[in-house]
């Protein structure tokens, strides 16, 4: 199976594994969170408290390319 492209996006670590076990993820540009900050930062996105999920975001995500 011939996977997707991901350019620029957020995913949590488990969107991370899913998607390598099935071959989805081919080419991939995005920044990683773990799971629980992932579901924090766009909690308070969502709460328009966008100075807090862009310190959650500095301190957790990583790039995965």
């Amino acid at each position: 199976m011939m996977g997707s492209a991901i350019c620029g996006g957020i995913i949590s670590q488990t969107q991370l594994k899913i998607g390598m076990k099935k071959d989805v993820y081919f080419g991939m540009m995005a920044m990683v969170m773990p799971d629980k900050q992932y579901k924090q930062y766009f909690a308070l996105k969502k709460q328009g408290k966008d100075k807090e999920a862009t310190k959650l975001f500095n301190k957790y995500a990583v790039s995965q390319i």
